[in-house]
């Protein structure tokens, strides 16, 4: 599959955001991406189940943008595999939206 051209210069805003809040979590990315790392392999999870598991073992982030630059970083250090799935979220504050689901590696 071919990924969209980003004719309105969206994906790169989008990618220009993520890294300027990535950069701005001091040792917290480093420490949830050792966290991601550490998450047992061969399993799908949605970037809600890696937020609630790396928060449980290194806190939250300053911002809650971070999360997404957490999991492009993944993607990009080939922890995580998006496998083209969507399902629910959990929690209530995610008001069951549809979310990629990941392939831990």
């Amino acid at each position: 599959m071919s990924e969209q051209q980003d004719l309105f210069g969206a994906k790169q805003a989008r990618d220009d955001a993520l890294n300027r809040v990535a950069g701005n979590t001091g040792t917290w990315m480093d420490n949830a991406l050792v966290a991601v790392g550490e998450l047992r392999s061969g399993f799908e999870l949605t970037g809600e189940d890696i937020r609630l598991r790396v928060a449980d073992r290194v806190g939250n982030p300053h911002h809650h943008n971070a999360w997404g630059a957490l999991i492009k970083a993944a993607i990009t250090h080939d922890l995580i595999t998006p496998t083209g799935k969507h399902r629910a979220m959990q929690t209530v504050k995610s008001h069951a939206r549809r979310t990629p689901v990941y392939y831990i590696r």
